[in-house]
């Protein structure tokens, strides 16, 4: 069950000892191995008594269905620099049985080299060459139904070019047992003795990450959430939208702003304006934030009433939160 093509070891030291993290487990199914035995019975009557028979007994041993899940942390494009740069994954068995995964990691082109990938063994997304190991053999540890564990790739840029270069990292995990098309059986190669069947991710999945050597700038993700009156999500007239704009900043930056227009259909809720969770006033004075009724607030180009939040300067690996209110017409 555990054997298979070993694609890849990392020159790291094996690990005796591992903590793995165990968040809520999706929904497994039935664990493979498990035997379903069944045995039916038949009662009748006969020349006045009461008499029953059985029939024979049926069982069947529960597949091994082979699926898995990784996942990047985060979303933005990766700046990585002379210096070792981690990035956190996330592995889920999504088998119903228990199951290892062969990993292999590459970068191309050659701007940026891997290190070594790892197993966050604290889960604290740094990485401690005593804590965090090697997969033995380019494998995880065997995880159980719907286990997950972290993981960090450890990247140093190797560019000299003056200008930024670009490259990128594809780390895929696949199960030991096999892989390939969903429904491919491996016959007697699951837990308990049982088959093994590949389900619907192939027993393999993969995640491609955009890096860059240049210089690291900021970046800014808007979500939206939606209340009715009601309390429903429903996007209806009266219904109120919050916005939240979340600014990321990787080096320290001066004169930094957020500035964003009411959307057309819509009209600012007086007093929702805040920074990092801190309320600010509408109005043009000594706070960092005002709302602009006219529409003359710098809000990159876009005209009409808007919000704008001076957040001058900016400390290296901090986040900024700004979020406000608007109401639909």
């Amino acid at each position: 069950m555990r054997t298979g093509l070993i694609a890849a070891a990392l020159a790291v030291p094996a690990f005796a000892q591992t903590a793995i993290t165990m968040p809520d487990r999706p929904a497994v199914g039935t664990v493979a191995g498990t035997s379903i035995v069944n045995t039916a019975g038949l009662r009748y009557d006969l020349d006045g008594a009461s008499l029953s028979t059985v029939s024979n007994t049926v069982t069947i041993v529960v597949a091994e269905r082979l699926d898995v899940a990784l996942m990047r942390d985060g979303h933005d494009a990766v700046v990585v620099r002379s210096a070792p740069t981690a990035i956190t994954l996330t592995l889920t068995n999504l088998d119903n049985g228990n199951e290892s995964f062969t990993l292999v990691a590459t970068v191309s082109p050659g701007e940026v080299t891997l290190r070594t990938l790892v197993i966050d063994a604290d889960g604290d997304g740094t990485y401690d060459p005593v804590r965090d190991p090697a997969p033995v053999d380019g494998r995880t540890p065997v995880l159980a139904p719907g286990q997950s564990i972290k993981l960090l790739a450890i990247l140093v840029a190797t560019s000299t070019a003056p200008a930024p270069a670009t490259a990128t990292l594809t780390v895929t995990a696949q199960s030991t047992t096999g892989s390939g098309t969903a429904g491919t059986t491996y016959a007697q190669a699951g837990d308990g003795g049982g088959d093994a069947v590949v389900g619907t991710t192939g027993a393999s999945a993969s995640v491609t990450i955009p890096l860059s050597t240049g210089p690291a700038r900021p970046s800014l993700f808007k979500s939206q959430s939606v209340r009715a009156a009601d309390g429903s999500p429903n996007a209806v007239r009266d219904s109120v939208i919050t916005y939240t704009l979340e600014a990321r900043f990787t080096d320290a930056v001066t004169g930094a702003r957020i500035a964003d227009p009411i959307p057309v259909g819509t009209v600012f809720v007086p007093g929702s304006l805040t920074l990092d969770g801190a309320p600010l006033s509408d109005a043009a004075d000594g706070d960092a934030g005002r709302f602009d009724a006219a529409g003359n607030a710098p809000t990159g180009g876009a005209q009409g009433p808007g919000i704008a939040v001076a957040l001058g300067q900016v400390a290296a690996a901090s986040v900024h939160t700004v979020q406000f209110k608007a109401k639909i017409q």
